[in-house]
């Protein structure tokens, strides 16, 4: 006999906060929200945020910031283990990007991801102790970008920018809301307390967000389309896999990746454009860079769109990528890249 399934205990509490789009944000943690393991990566963000809030807010940022050194310290030396998750993610995209012409050392990529991480964990310290004037010099976007996408608003009333999970592209919407009214699309942490960290750091951002996880994909649709014809840039990242039967196949690294399909079907109801957009970092700074508008009715073409942009720009800096480290982009990269190595030996044969 097989034992009953035991209840799901749930706890909710309603958040309030002026960085939420709709003011209001009714977050439900459920039994499994910190992780069914004791080490898994759910549990350990369940713990460890929480804490490094605290200290942010109590402590020297000397203080908060040692534990993340000695973190990163750690993980440098752990270049040397070749069965190293983010080192074998680094060579496999080194062997792609020179294909493409560009010349990348694996351990450079890797020490240069953890400086980029490092950088903006502080900056993110900073803007919460002193404010968005004291960090908004570290971001960097280009006058004439900025026009294009401002002129975009103007012309159309609302478009998409497809954003990758890069390590600074969440700070830098500090500065380009200051540029283009946005609103940011994302979901929200999978705990209260995480949920309510982030809107801490959301509120000294200065940014509107609407967070989406667990809401009515119905009613989240009518407030996306909302936000698109109120005269608002919508800015979501887009780069997660998506293999259910309503995610968009596109190709990437020479195979096909299921990505999410919402934006893009969004957009090409209302025909308003999608912008792919890529930001670099360099330790504590960090530059936004962005593609072509495309206007379509279909679906496929845009995904496509963004989706190039992004394999182009993370080949040419992989180490801005903040997926660099998952897993499941980890068995993609492995894959192209054992391919172009099985290209190469039958060339040379």
């Amino acid at each position: 006999m097989t034992a009953p399934d035991q209840p799901t205990r749930l706890r909710s509490e309603t958040l309030y906060s002026p960085a939420l789009y709709l003011k209001e944000l009714e977050v439900i943690e459920d039994i499994g929200s910190r992780g069914s393991r004791l080490l898994s990566g759910t549990r350990i963000k369940s713990i460890v945020i929480p804490v490094l809030f605290w200290m942010l807010r109590h402590l020297p940022l000397f203080i908060v910031l040692l534990p993340i050194r000695l973190l990163i310290g750690l993980t440098r030396l752990l270049y040397g283990w070749r069965n190293n998750p983010l080192r074998q993610s680094c060579e496999s995209i080194c062997v792609l990007a020179q294909r493409a012409g560009y010349e990348h050392k694996p351990k450079q990529v890797y020490q240069q991801f953890l400086s980029n991480a490092f950088g903006v964990t502080e900056d993110f310290c900073l803007l919460y102790r002193k404010g968005v004037e004291a960090v908004i010099d570290r971001v960097d976007l280009a006058p004439e970008q900025t026009e294009m996408l401002n002129k975009l608003l103007a012309e159309h009333g609302g478009f998409v920018l497809a954003v990758q999970h890069n390590i600074g592209s969440a700070f830098s919407a500090i500065k380009l809301h200051r540029e283009i009214p946005l609103v940011m699309i994302g979901r929200n942490p999978s705990t209260i307390a995480r949920t309510k960290a982030a809107l801490a750091m959301f509120e000294r951002m200065q940014v509107s967000i609407l967070l989406v996880r667990g809401g009515n994909p119905f009613e989240l649709t009518r407030t996306l389309m909302s936000v698109l014809k109120s005269g608002k840039m919508l800015a979501a990242t887009l780069d997660n896999m998506d293999h259910s039967e309503n995610g968009i196949q596109a190709q990437i690294f020479g195979q096909q990746i299921g990505f999410p399909s919402w934006a893009a079907k969004i957009a090409a109801r209302l025909k308003l454009p999608v912008v792919p957009s890529y930001f670099h970092s360099s330790g504590r700074q960090i530059t936004g860079v962005f593609g072509q508008p495309l206007i379509s009715d279909t679906p496929e073409a845009l995904v496509q769109h963004y989706v190039s942009f992004f394999e182009q720009k993370m080949l040419e800096d992989p180490a801005s990528w903040a997926y660099l480290g998952d897993k499941r982009w980890r068995r993609v990269l492995r894959e192209a890249s054992e391919a172009v190595k099985l290209e190469n030996k039958g060339n040379l044969s």
